[in-house]
C-alpha cells in the first residue's frame, strides 16, 4: 500500500517536474544567448572605437555634408522678411539685425524658432538611423554622429547671423578655411558648456566692439594663441564626443527601442547645446 502510494506520488508530479526542468533548460538557454550576444555586441563595439574618426575628422566631415552651409542672405530675409519690409531686410544683411532696428525679442524668438527647427531634423534623421538595432545598429553611428554635427553647425551660423558673427563662420564645403573651422571648434565648445570656449568667444566679442575686424579676429584663431586655446577645446570635445557615442551605441542595441533613445540622445543634446550657444550669443554678440 505504502509502495503504490509513493508510486502515484511519482505519477502525479512527474509533469510538474518536467515543466520545471523544461523552463530551467529555457532560462540556461537564454542565459547562454544573451551572453553570446552581449559578447557579439562588446567586440562590435570596441572595433568600432577603434575605427571611430576624431573629434576634428567628424567637424570636418560634417562641413562637407550637404546643407552644412547656411546662405546668410537668404537666412535672414527668411527669417525676417514676414514681418519687415525689405529696406530693413537689407539693412540686417548689410550690417546685423540689431542695427536694422530688430528688438532683442524678436531676435530671441527668432531664434528659438531657428533651434526648434533644426532640432526636430536631426532628431528624426537620429531616429531613422536607430531602427537597425543590435550590434549592426554600430555601423549607422558614424553617419549619425556627422549629421547631427553637420546641424550643429547649421546652427551656429543661423544664431550668429542674428546675433551679429557675419563672416566669422564661413562653410564653402571642400574650400572651407582653417579660421572657419577653428571658429566652429570655439561656438561648439560654447554649446557644449566649456569654460575656454566661453573665455575665447568673450575676447574676441571684446575686441570686436572695440572696432578690430572680423577679418583679424578669424587671423588671431590661426595664429599661437588661437591655436593653442581652440586645440584645448578640441581635446575636451572629443572626449564629449566619445561619452555621448557610448549612450546611442547601448541605446541602439535594442531594436525599435534603440530609434527612441537614439532620437531622445539628439533631441535633447542638440537641444540643450544650441539654447547655451544662445544665451551666450545675447551676451557675447558682436
Amino acid at each position: 500500500m505504502l509502495r503504490r502510494s509513493w508510486q502515484e506520488s511519482s505519477i502525479n508530479n512527474e509533469p510538474q517536474n518536467q515543466s520545471q526542468d523544461l523552463f530551467a533548460q529555457v532560462v540556461d538557454a537564454t542565459k547562454v544567448a544573451i551572453a553570446g550576444a552581449a559578447d557579439a555586441y562588446r567586440d562590435t563595439f570596441d572595433d568600432f572605437k577603434r575605427s571611430l574618426p576624431s573629434f576634428d575628422e567628424v567637424v570636418h566631415q560634417a562641413m562637407r555634408m550637404p546643407g552644412a552651409e547656411v546662405n546668410r542672405a537668404s537666412y535672414l530675409t527668411n527669417a525676417i522678411g514676414p514681418k519687415h519690409d525689405a529696406y530693413t531686410v537689407g539693412v540686417a544683411i548689410d550690417t546685423t539685425p540689431a542695427k536694422a532696428g530688430i528688438t532683442d525679442k524678436e531676435i530671441a524668438r527668432m531664434a528659438k524658432h531657428s533651434i526648434g527647427v533644426e532640432a526636430r531634423r536631426t532628431t528624426a534623421l537620429s531616429m531613422a538611423a536607430g531602427l537597425p538595432g543590435g550590434a549592426a545598429a554600430a555601423a549607422t553611428i558614424p553617419a549619425d554622429l556627422i549629421q547631427f554635427y553637420a546641424h550643429l553647425i547649421r546652427m551656429i551660423q543661423k544664431l550668429s547671423y542674428l546675433y551679429g558673427w557675419r563672416d566669422l563662420v564661413h562653410i564653402m564645403g571642400e574650400d572651407t578655411d582653417m579660421a572657419t573651422a577653428r571658429a566652429l571648434v570655439m561656438f561648439l565648445g560654447v554649446m557644449a558648456g566649456d569654460e575656454q570656449a566661453d573665455k575665447l568667444l568673450g575676447n574676441l566679442a571684446a575686441r570686436r566692439r572695440a572696432g578690430e575686424s572680423i577679418e583679424n579676429l578669424r587671423y588671431s584663431l590661426c595664429e599661437k594663441w588661437g591655436s593653442a586655446k581652440v586645440e584645448s577645446i578640441s581635446l575636451a570635445l572629443g572626449k564629449r564626443m566619445a561619452h555621448r557615442l557610448t549612450g546611442q551605441v547601448a541605446g541602439k542595441a535594442v531594436p525599435v527601442l534603440g530609434m527612441v533613445i537614439s532620437g531622445g540622445i539628439s533631441f535633447a543634446g542638440f537641444g540643450d547645446m544650441a539654447k547655451r550657444l544662445h544665451r551666450q550669443l545675447k551676451i557675447h554678440g558682436a
